[in-house]
């Protein structure tokens, strides 16, 4: 944060920018920094049981009012019960804003039931895929009709969910393509029959790993030439697998073959190019790229969401279809879920969801440590004249802030209605 000095509240007026030394619930407003938008707030920030503020000076368009030495006027008259109305007014807004928070994080756990309820149904699909292809394909057809539920919506919530743990990182990342390549595919009006397909496909794209030896799909360092080698047969592998599963069409088998074909022919098992991959595949193929940045394998770095969308498009655009590639980044916005902001009031925060239909605007979970972690206030952009002013590293976050946020370095999408 920039400079503060400490300011006697006798002197507050409208422009001026604060930090309130109180905490979140000895006040009336919904942030401890801000700036007074009115005398009225002044007047009931003087009411507050506080004698000082800390006022920032380079953030303020006004300056403080002369000390009361120096007026040549008596200071304004306090109209005690024009305060207390306003004070009361503003308590109700805040309670209101804080059930509307309350109700947020009930959808939130919503949401995490289903994304679990998703991966243990990912879970058993892996399990019976090899010994029993008509079981699985029954899990696979629940997964995706409990997923197309959000297919024909015209507003979906993309949230951040809670980490995984390691052992179940290929469902996680599987999940996490599925999702993406569903919200893709909404954006680029695929009905519900193709939105089926891809599904399917996206959900099953990674399957052939399981007959990678796991030394192999788990080696966190560099694979040599010839485990990588092995490693791309997965993909072989996975067609297989799927051969005797009556969800696997045409479609679906395209996507799994050609997942990691890129239409600068770089890709494989075929290099590929161009319009040679089906489209499915080329979405997929597209949302796996990008997951696999923020999910890495064999010992590649892990980039933050934002970090990884900006690398997709600056450093590998070549790799994908144009069209597609304008269409993700502009669905995912410029701050995906799990994104570390600080905010044009310098408060720092994490984002945890993006509304489909207001990309600029998304949620975001402010730390406060006057405030439970489990109860953070989370503030709706598009209800806010806040902005974003850039992303924050995490490795240049303090502990505290980091043990608060809880960033992942390994981050897991699912979606809802926004109903």
């Amino acid at each position: 944060m920039s400079a503060s000095i400490k300011l006697s509240t006798d002197r507050l007026q409208a422009g001026l920018y604060i930090k309130l030394p109180l905490k979140w619930r000895e006040h009336p407003f919904m942030l401890n920094r801000f700036q007074i938008e009115s005398d009225a707030q002044a007047k009931l920030i003087r009411s507050l049981p506080t004698s000082f503020v800390y006022y920032y000076p380079d953030k303020s368009t006004a300056v403080p009012l002369p000390a009361l030495a120096e007026k040549k006027e008596n200071p304004d008259e306090i109209d005690p019960n024009a305060v207390s109305r306003d004070k009361e007014a503003m308590e109700r807004e805040k309670q209101q804003r804080i059930e509307e928070q309350r109700r947020f994080h009930a959808r939130i756990q919503k949401v995490q039931k289903h994304y679990q309820r998703s991966m243990a149904q990912l879970r058993a699909i892996n399990m019976k895929a090899s010994n029993r292809p008509q079981a699985a394909n029954e899990d696979v057809r629940m997964l995706v009709d409990s997923m197309m539920l959000f297919g024909s919506e015209s507003n979906v919530t993309l949230h951040l969910m809670d980490d995984p743990t390691l052992a179940e990182d290929m469902y996680a990342h599987s999940l996490n393509v599925a999702v993406l390549a569903l919200m893709v595919a909404r954006s680029h009006g695929y009905n519900n029959d193709q939105i089926r397909s891809l599904m399917t496909g996206a959900i099953l794209h990674d399957i052939g790993t399981k007959k990678v030896p796991s030394a192999i799909v788990r080696k966190k360092e560099r694979l040599t030439d010839p485990e990588m080698n092995y490693y791309r047969q997965h993909v072989n592998y996975g067609a297989e697998l799927v051969a005797d599963m009556d969800e696997c069409t045409p479609e679906v088998e395209a996507i799994i073959a050609q997942h990691h074909e890129f239409a600068d022919g770089s890709g494989f098992p075929k290099g590929l190019n161009g319009d040679e991959i089906e489209e499915p595949a080329q979405i997929v193929g597209m949302v796996n790229f990008f997951d696999r940045l923020c999910r890495p394998q064999f010992g590649a770095p892990a980039r933050m969401p934002f970090a990884a969308l900006s690398h997709l498009f600056k450093e590998n655009k070549a790799k994908f279809n144009p069209r597609l590639l304008a269409l993700f980044v502009k669905m995912m916005g410029v701050y995906p879920p799990g994104t570390v902001v600080k905010l044009s009031n310098e408060e720092v925060g994490i984002i945890i969801s993006v509304n489909s239909t207001a990309l600029l605007k998304p949620n975001v979970m402010i730390y406060d440590p006057d405030i439970p972690s489990d109860q953070a206030t989370i503030i709706d952009m598009r209800d806010s004249e806040l902005e974003i002013d850039t992303a924050v590293p995490i490795s240049k976050l303090p502990e505290e802030v980091k043990a608060y946020l809880k960033p992942r370095t390994r981050i897991s999408y699912f979606m809802d209605a926004d109903s």
